[in-house]
């Protein structure tokens, strides 16, 4: 959650997904966001056979194979280029006129949810993020960055079903399991905090929320 281009830490939770990086980093509830570019591509010639690949899997298109990775000019690519060098604004014009020929591709559509949240629309990111899990709901970045834009409005409940859909899609996602705890923790605080409103004596629940302070510094992305 540090530098931008290296391991692109977004913000909120623990991550979306990043150009350099596939399964991206977002950190917890801090939306000055770092970069969360997923890398989901096309495998083989059907759009629809799309899963999620690493960018740093690297330059390949669909039906390419993926053991001689030949470097060309072709739109990914560019795409990809311009997301690495945080050229937004630029590779919003590319991803725009790539989905105006092919609406349905997922990798594109992907980046143009994580270059809103670089725009600061997150608003318009959920929308692309939501339509992609109800279309593609194998791939299991845009539900975790779903989830870490949910959680960053507070919506806990959608953000919880959200990371749960990502980690039935690929149960071995490390960053939807590290996004699911920092989640946990601060629904804790929540729930702590709830009881000691109804009963402002109850001691052990001020107690954990002492002890809780370091842990959700850390999920905010605070030093």
């Amino acid at each position: 959650m540090t530098n931008p281009h290296a391991h692109l830490r977004a913000s909120l939770l623990a991550r979306p997904v990043a150009p350099t990086q596939l399964r991206t980093p977002s950190r917890w509830i801090s939306h000055g966001l770092h970069s969360l570019a997923l890398a989901l591509a096309l495998m083989g010639a059907s759009v629809d056979a799309a899963r999620a690949q690493s960018v740093e899997a690297l330059e390949w298109q669909p039906g390419q194979s993926t053991t001689q990775p030949t470097v060309i000019s072709t739109p990914h690519n560019d795409v990809r280029k311009l997301l690495r060098q945080a050229k937004y604004p630029q590779a919003l014009v590319w991803v725009n006129k790539a989905l105006a020929t092919n609406p349905r591709d997922p990798q594109m559509r992907f980046w143009q949810g994580v270059i809103f949240e670089q725009l600061g629309k997150p608003e318009m990111a959920l929308q692309v993020y939501l339509s992609l899990t109800q279309e593609y709901p194998e791939l299991p970045e845009p539900h975790n960055n779903l989830g870490v834009l949910y959680a960053a409005n507070g919506d806990y409940p959608n953000a919880q079903a959200s990371l749960e859909a990502a980690l039935r899609a690929n149960p071995n996602y490390a960053v939807a399991h590290e996004n699911m705890g920092d989640l946990m923790v601060n629904m804790a605080r929540q729930s702590y905090e709830r009881a000691l409103s109804i009963e402002p004596k109850l001691r052990e629940a001020s107690q954990k929320i002492e002890r809780l302070k370091p842990v959700l510094a850390m999920t905010q992305g605070k030093p």
